[in-house]
């Protein structure tokens, strides 16, 4: 199903494709930057005043190697070239509005990068048994991504890149630039080589997996397990992976995670107590849930928390832990979009 290859792909390293980097968040300006720093033809679709501020300023990212400030072309849809390769970096809830978006880029050998947190819409495409091209309904509840984004054109991608986006066009990464790339129906393809070798050649280490829903798993349950609970406590990483008091609520909601996982075949080389420590290693870096509730806004929940939970229960699977955690993370950021508080007039309370 993966024959798709840009022809531009094959020459010259890849330097001659158009890439354009739909998103201008932390990691769409971590992966745009680093890629336009190498050299490629990077396009940037955005909007709004990040559009204004990057049209006239450019980009600005601090990684481990320094600051970098890179000059992109910047619009929207209509105004950008077709794209060879399409990294789509958004909030899963804004998903499907950025792949509405994106369309007039899209031609018959586009491929589609999605860097999106939790479960994908794609995730049982391209694969056997008795879930076979079911819908995700939390991620994709009008199964508008799956017509929008075919599967032969997606290449699954898992990033553990841990950016913050400081101010429109600014971004700043302490720890290592990682992904995990390979094709959703787990079959080895040249192009998801030339593309692993694009992403390194950027300074982001890449690796195909021929498994990459593995790899996938591993991801979602390291936001599952800190995400939502760093909502409800406000606390960084440092704490609600290392904290004694809160790493014994991670180490829950990571075993009900592996439960999941497991019970679709997933092969996880991942000990809890270890993923725990790797997670306290970064240090007070607040989780994008985190920064994305101290700005007001939604969360994204639906992807790490509320399909996961979907899966658990096509295998009767019950996740306590997880749903009682999801429910308070939710309150919170409800609470926090609401009107101001107004005292209500009790005269006539009961």
């Amino acid at each position: 199903m993966h024959q798709i290859v840009p022809e531009s792909l094959i020459h010259d390293a890849g330097k001659g494709l158009r890439i354009c980097v739909a998103g201008a968040g932390a990691i769409g300006i971590t992966l745009a930057t680093r890629m336009s720093m190498s050299g490629h033809h990077v396009s940037v679709l955005a909007r709004g005043e990040s559009l204004a501020v990057i049209k006239k300023n450019g980009l600005s990212l601090t990684d481990a190697e320094g600051e970098h400030r890179a000059q992109v072309t910047v619009g929207t849809a209509d105004e950008l070239p077709n794209a060879d390769v399409l990294f789509l970096c958004a909030k899963a809830q804004d998903l499907e509005s950025m792949a509405e978006a994106v369309q007039p880029l899209i031609h018959s050998e586009t491929l589609i990068v999605p860097f999106v947190n939790g479960i994908p819409w794609w995730y049982f495409q391209g694969m056997e048994g008795r879930h076979a091209g079911r819908t995700v309904l939390a991620v994709d509840p009008r199964q508008r991504l799956k017509r929008l984004l075919p599967g032969q054109r997606v290449i699954g991608a898992v990033t553990t890149i841990t950016a913050e986006r400081l101010a429109p066009g600014v971004a700043r990464t302490r720890n290592p630039l990682r992904c995990v790339i390979g094709e959703i129906d787990h079959r080895r393809s040249d192009r998801t080589d030339w593309l692993a070798a694009l992403l390194a050649d950027s300074g982001i280490a890449t690796r195909v997996a021929e498994r990459i829903r593995d790899a996938l798993w591993t991801k979602v349950i390291a936001n599952l397990c800190s995400n939502p609970l760093s909502v409800v406590t406000g606390a960084t990483l440092r704490d609600v992976c290392g904290d004694p008091s809160l790493s014994i609520v991670s180490r829950q909601l990571v075993d009900e995670g592996l439960l999941v996982a497991a019970s679709f075949g997933a092969r996880l080389e991942l000990d809890p107590s270890s993923l725990l420590a790797m997670g306290a290693s970064m240090g007070d870096f607040k989780t994008s849930m985190l920064q994305d509730y101290e700005k007001g806004l939604p969360l994204e929940l639906a992807a790490i928390c509320e399909a996961v939970m979907e899966l658990g229960e096509l295998e009767g699977i019950s996740m306590p832990f997880t749903r009682t955690i999801t429910i308070l993370s939710q309150f919170k950021s409800n609470m926090r979009q609401r009107a101001p508080y107004v005292e209500l007039d009790r005269t006539n309370a009961a």
